[in-house]
């Protein structure tokens, strides 16, 4: 999405303040005639010749300077809500195209409410088959803007059904696409569109249907199937209440093999183009023009600049700093599963939440505005949806595609990426110049799931974690989870609100913290001082209060231990056993520490609602669980709390020219990137600290490089090693996950810039105002030939 030209904010604000009072009452179809009956300015140029095709009247539209019988036929459809406009409001766009070389008919095709439904999509398929009839060999295509993209997209499906010739290539602005008003754009927009009011607008749609059904095809098309469609070029501006029509529409067509360029413009006003003086008028209909005349199905693979992986709390993040930071740079998100949202979609069980903060684990740009500072993990979701709809990050989303292979060519400085598109895993290939991995750190297909000996004897129910079964009724049953970690102290007091009774079982003890669910301070600056200066504060206060205990704990071990169990003691009282069950053997930040909202653990544990057991497994009995020790729980269910399988880069299968890439044999510089691999950025979050702050900062570098490359004309980076730099361990972590993973991780250097640091300030200084050119990273410039 480009930055938006003063012209176009000046005439949103027109629109705003001139023609939205004018629809306040779109039951009057007089007065939306009236509002939309006036015509704008055209461009000069253009001659208009009054014609009947099909039966159905209007005009032709064509430069004044004649073009020749080889020129593309543009079939334009205006819009007008069903209910007004003709081919004379739309000479400002139907004159744009002219000058731009196509031949253009725009039919006066019925309206309603005086026509109701189906009169116009009949309309429309008469005159397409009659241009059809009198230029046979021409390149014909459509394009319509609002009802008249409905109409455009309607013919598509209707032709593809019939067996006929279908238009070569499509264009549709600000698109109504779904007459049942189902984007999310209609809610989300509903205070940003500079024209509609949503509560109005489904007024229009009563009078063209007239009681017919809104979800069919030929009223709403985007409920049609797509495949087998010619090209199509959307442009939707990014407050409009219909933005997702078109977002949905790309969406739907990618997955159905069809070629789409989509692009959403900030700040327009609905059907901007009909100003033709905005710079973002003549940029859509030029691009639109040349579209037509050339677009043909796509055979050869799909180029981009950027290449993200993963939808999640990382890869929405980045989008929208490349669109901001980097806004000459086309970019695409795969995302293998069928929701964005990345862990916070992918993980269900009762009660999950967040260990940090969410303000530092939220975006930088977009301030968290719930009390809860331990936020649960459907909030987390929402907020990751809302910022990828406010951003309309959706338009560049590939919902289940999954990358499984990347081959770099250094003759073209592209990756071919191999994908597996949708439930049948249809395969094919893009070739973006820079991917961008934020796939997060653990296998999603698996968790870490030891076997345990006499399972299959076990009469009750076995789940983990990361799938919890959605049928699963623990109500009044004995549950016992096995871990110690985050995922168990989530658990434990969720479930033990219906649960008979929950024991924790444990091998070894966690550190476990209380903290509040809500931060005072946070609270109290948000009353007092503006949202985003607020936001910006509490961050800043939380992260250096995060790097100063962290360090203090590291550098006085034996002092934090204790004051740790202390804290432990003083919840829990002198009668627990606390020296067993809540006093870990390895020192503090040696593995991340366990937070517990408001104390909620300890809360449960003091009520006897549950209880921990320290011990190892002997083995699973029918009834439950006997220990080494002799002592036997009884069960119901056995949560499998027992951690995550670490997969780094998604598990994609790279290669050099053909040549498989060992990343375990490679360095990685400045926390983000890989010696010797060109053109690859990798997203991976603080150990110490929330995840999205160094994803923040990481997103933010890319950009920077990107704009350093662009100003000194190269297009392939790579980390280059050198000899003096000694490998040590990636994670200086004693956690399970990463001890398991150790041998086949990347490796850190023992100085800059391949150190890890684990502080935020020290990377926020380096990645934002140090040098990008730095003797370490290679530039290479476009290849020869």
């Amino acid at each position: 999405m480009n930055k938006a030209s003063w012209q176009a904010k000046l005439a949103a604000y027109v629109v705003r303040r001139r023609v939205k009072p004018r629809l306040a009452n779109m039951r009057d179809i007089a007065s939306v005639r009236a509002a939309f009956g006036t015509p704008l300015p055209a461009p000069k140029g253009a001659i208009y010749t009054s014609a009947e095709v099909g039966g159905v009247s209007g005009e032709w539209v064509q430069a004044r300077t004649g073009v020749s019988d080889n020129e593309t036929i543009l079939l334009y459809l205006h819009g007008g809500g069903f209910v007004g406009c003709s081919a004379r409001t739309h000479r400002p766009i139907t004159a744009a195209f002219a000058l731009q070389g196509l031949r253009v008919f725009v039919p006066n095709y019925r309206l309603a409410p005086e026509h109701a439904f189906p009169a116009a999509p009949q309309d429309v398929l008469a005159v397409y088959r009659a241009l059809r009839a009198q230029a046979p060999h021409a390149r014909i295509t459509v394009a319509g803007d609002s009802a008249g993209g409905n109409l455009a997209l309607g013919l598509l499906l209707t032709l593809r059904d019939a067996g006929e010739p279908l238009p070569q290539a499509a264009a549709l602005f600000s698109a109504a696409l779904d007459l049942t008003g189902a984007s999310p754009s209609f809610t989300l927009n509903a205070k940003h569109d500079a024209m509609f009011d949503p509560e109005q607008l489904p007024h229009l749609t009563e009078a063209y249907l007239a009681g017919a059904d809104p979800a069919q095809p030929l009223a709403s098309p985007l409920m049609g199937d797509m495949n087998g469609l010619p090209p199509m070029l959307l442009h939707v501006g990014e407050s409009e209440l219909l933005r997702d029509d078109s977002i949905r529409l790309a969406q739907k067509a990618r997955e159905a093999s069809v070629t789409v360029q989509l692009k959403v413009f900030a700040a327009v006003a609905h059907v901007w183009q009909l100003v033709h003086q905005l710079p973002e008028s003549r940029r859509s209909v030029r691009d639109a023009a040349k579209f037509l005349m050339t677009a043909e199905p796509q055979e050869q693979p799909e180029a981009v600049d950027v290449l993200i992986i993963g939808a999640g709390l990382s890869g929405v993040g980045a989008a929208v700093h490349l669109q901001r930071d980097a806004p000459n740079k086309s970019f695409a998100l795969l995302e293998a599963r069928e929701a964005i949202g990345g862990t916070w979609d992918l993980f269900r069980y009762p009660g999950i939440r967040s260990d940090s903060d969410m303000y530092t684990l939220g975006y930088e740009f977009k301030p968290w505005r719930a009390a809860k500072a331990i936020a649960d993990g459907a909030s987390i979701r929402e907020y990751i949806r809302d910022t990828a709809l406010e951003h309309g990050i959706g338009a560049h989303i590939r919902m289940q595609h999954r990358m499984v292979s990347a081959d770099w060519s250094e003759a073209e400085g592209r990756w071919t990426v191999g994908i597996e598109r949708g439930p049948q895993r249809e395969r094919f290939q893009m070739k973006p110049r820079f991917l961008m991995f934020c796939t997060g750190y653990y296998n999603y297909a698996q968790g870490h799931r030891p076997h345990f000996s006499g399972e299959e004897d076990f009469h009750g129910r076995v789940v983990h974690p990361q799938f919890w079964p959605e049928d699963l009724d623990y109500t009044g049953k004995r549950m016992v989870v096995i871990g110690s970690g985050a995922t168990a102290v989530t658990l434990v007091p969720e479930m033990a609100r219906k649960a008979a009774h929950v024991t924790m079982l444990q091998r070894s003890p966690s550190y476990v913290v209380a903290r509040p669910a809500v931060d005072t301070v946070a609270e109290s600056l948000k009353r007092w001082l503006p949202e985003g200066l607020a936001y910006r504060l509490i961050r800043g206060k939380n992260v250096l209060v995060g790097i100063y205990l962290f360090h203090l704990l590291r550098k006085y071990p034996h002092q934090a231990k204790s004051r740790l169990v202390k804290m432990v003691k003083e919840e829990l009282g002198s009668d627990f056993d606390v020296a067993k069950h809540f006093t870990p053997s390895y020192k503090p930040w040696d593995q991340r520490l366990c937070l517990v909202p408001d104390g909620d653990l300890f809360k449960t544990l003091r009520e006897g609602r549950a209880s921990v057991v320290t011990d190892h497994i002997d083995r699973f009995t029918p009834e439950g669980i006997s220990l080494r020790s002799g002592e036997v729980l009884p069960a119901d269910v056995i949560v499998t709390a027992t951690g995550l399988q670490l997969n780094l880069l998604g598990d994609v299968r790279l290669s050099l020219g053909g040549v498989p890439v060992d990343t375990s044999d490679m360095l990685v510089y400045k926390g983000m990137m890989f010696s010797g691999l060109p053109n690859v950025v990798n997203t991976f979050g603080y150990t110490n600290a929330s995840w999205t702050l160094k994803a923040d900062l990481t997103a933010r570098y890319f950009c920077r490089l990107l704009r350093h490359m662009d100003r000194h004309e190269k297009t392939v980076f790579t980390p280059t090693r050198d000899n003096k730099t000694q490998p040590e361990p990636f994670l200086d972590f004693t956690s399970g996950y990463v001890q398991r993973a150790a041998a086949w991780l990347p490796k850190q250097g023992d100085r800059k810039p391949w150190r890890l640091y684990q502080n935020y300030v020290l990377d926020l200084l380096t990645l934002r105002f140090g040098q990008v050119d730095d003797g370490v990273m290679a530039f290479k410039g476009e290849p020869k030939g």
